[in-house]
């Protein structure tokens, strides 16, 4: 395997400065949204307008990525190739061992699905049960629009994540 391809970056999502800006944005205004909107359900609307929106424009602002050797399609070629090719069935003569997830059944796979969804459900619930007490708590020190603030300083951290993590990437190619 070349060192290029042990540097492959699998998640696209950082590769431009408009795509992180955009992502810290989607995130500071999903997240002030009760300052906003009181509805339960207008918010959860909202909130899914916002990430379906803003997805789309990262998908879009991140198109443009200057490498199109980081394809994954194109390094998990290669990397087939690299180990020549062989088996995807899983068995003695087989590279894949039994009981791989790429080959589980049915059952297993909805398994693994549900209770990813039932970790992320209950996840959810516990970030909004903590900024609510976070917004309430600021609310009682005086600060109008806690949930606005919250959010600015949630985007701020998503930003400066991305950027150090692309710059790091950036930096080792």
């Amino acid at each position: 395997m070349s060192d290029k391809t042990d540097h492959t970056d699998f998640y696209a999502l950082d590769d431009t400065l408009a795509g992180r800006i955009t992502q810290a944005g989607l995130v500071g205004n999903a997240i002030a949204l009760p300052d906003y909107i009181r509805s339960g359900p207008l918010r959860v609307l909202a909130t899914g307008g916002i990430l379906l929106g803003g997805g789309a424009l990262v998908a879009v602002l991140n198109s443009f990525d200057e490498d199109p050797g980081n394809d994954p399609r194109v390094v998990m070629d290669q990397f087939r190739r690299s180990i020549g090719d062989i088996g995807s069935v899983p068995g003695p003569g087989s590279d894949t061992p039994p009981g791989d997830f790429s080959t589980a059944s049915a059952a297993q796979t909805w398994t693994v699905i549900l209770l990813a969804l039932l970790v992320i459900a209950v996840l959810v619930r516990l970030d909004a049960a903590v900024q609510r007490r976070v917004a309430a708590w600021l609310r009682r020190q005086g600060v109008r629009r806690p949930n606005t603030w919250i959010g600015a300083v949630a985007a701020a951290v998503v930003f400066a994540v991305s950027e150090v993590s692309h710059r790091r990437l950036v930096a080792r190619a």
